[in-house]
């Protein structure tokens, strides 16, 4: 293994050659600032998108499971009665839903033996992501049930 001393060689040698240069490029002070800022303008926006987004998709699933058990029950109520608007207002409520703020439609409004009844619930999801932007994100569910009363 060759072993040499820290002076230079006895070629020839320019003594400044490029010195400045390297000198520029080893001096990083200020860069892990500069980096963290660009990461966390990246990062923070990104991960509350992600937490919004899932909060979102945690509200549409619990009003869609509380449309297919409304359908149901005015499958066995047959049809829109008031018993159905509380039964479905109790579940969201539930759920952390305001039934003040959802739209509910259910077609037909009475229905007979086996025939089909449509339970349709919308609402609106504000979603506000910060440094990006403030939105609505509208969320519908709908569930089809058959009628079980005999008429």
């Amino acid at each position: 293994m060759e072993q040499r001393s820290g002076r230079a060689s006895s070629g020839t040698c320019q003594p400044d050659a490029g010195r400045a240069l390297t000198k520029a490029l080893r001096d990083e002070r200020g860069l892990a600032t500069l980096e963290t800022t660009f990461a966390i303008t990246i990062l923070v926006p990104l991960l509350f998108s992600v937490l919004e987004f899932g909060s979102a998709l945690e509200r549409w699933l619990a009003q869609d499971a509380a449309t297919v058990q409304a359908a149901r029950y005015a499958g066995e109520l047959g049809g829109d009665a008031p018993e159905l608007r509380r039964f479905l207002d109790e579940e969201l409520r539930t759920a952390g839903i305001d039934p003040d703020r959802v739209s509910v439609d259910v077609a037909p409004s009475r229905v007979g033996w086996r025939e089909p009844v449509r339970v349709s619930v919308a609402s609106a999801y504000p979603v506000s992501i910060p440094f990006l932007f403030s939105t609505t994100v509208p969320l519908r569910s709908s569930a089809i049930s058959r009628g079980e009363v005999n008429r």
